[in-house]
């Protein structure tokens, strides 16, 4: 009867030889986007189907109106901070999260001339960006937490008025005070968790 060092060692050498049959498959450096980048394209057409769907539940999300919580009177003492444009421009968010990695992987493709590496990377990218944004962009709308800035958002002119209940009646930029629901979780550090 086989010992049992002997059957591991034998389903060991087999298992590895799986392995090295994959790795003699392929080449590096011999798929070029000229010779093999069409066939990688129509082979993962079900992924960009599916990224493609993502950009448009994140437009229908960015058009959806936010939750309109409750914004006391004695809530605003906490919400007066100045209205300022943004301290990190809206640019370069993408610019950090999306096109400097980008860039990157072209340049390892240049290298490398593989570009199922390309495809792959680039395909993750954008995949992880989207699932981000559509998370973080449903929850800021179901949350529906007001920014520090919200006084002056929905009163612009400095003259807070209230209902009889004591909630805001806003009289701002809708546009202004729509962005006003929208202060958690923070875009900028969800996209730059990536």
């Amino acid at each position: 009867m086989a010992s049992w060092n002997s059957v591991f060692l034998s389903w060991l050498k087999n298992f590895s030889n799986i392995f090295k049959y994959k790795m003699d498959e392929v080449q590096l450096g011999s798929h070029t986007i000229r010779s093999h980048g069409f066939a990688i394209a129509r082979t993962h057409m079900h992924d960009w189907l599916i990224l493609v769907l993502l950009v448009v539940i994140w437009v229908v999300i960015l058009i959806i109106h936010p939750f309109y919580r409750f914004v006391g009177k004695d809530m605003m003492d906490d919400l007066r901070y100045p209205l300022q444009s943004n301290t990190v421009p809206v640019w370069a968010v993408p610019m950090y999260a999306v096109l400097l990695p980008v860039l990157i992987f072209i340049f390892v493709y240049i290298r490398r001339r593989d570009v199922y590496d390309l495809h792959h990377a680039v395909l993750g990218l954008l995949f992880s960006v989207l699932v981000t944004a559509v998370i973080t962009d449903s929850i800021k709308n179901a949350v529906g937490r007001p920014r520090p800035d919200f006084f002056w958002r929905c009163f612009p002119d400095g003259k807070d008025v209230y209902d009889k209940w004591g909630n805001v009646i806003c009289h701002g930029d809708k546009s202004v005070i729509r962005e006003g629901h929208k202060s958690f979780p923070s875009g900028h550090t969800s996209y730059q968790s990536i």
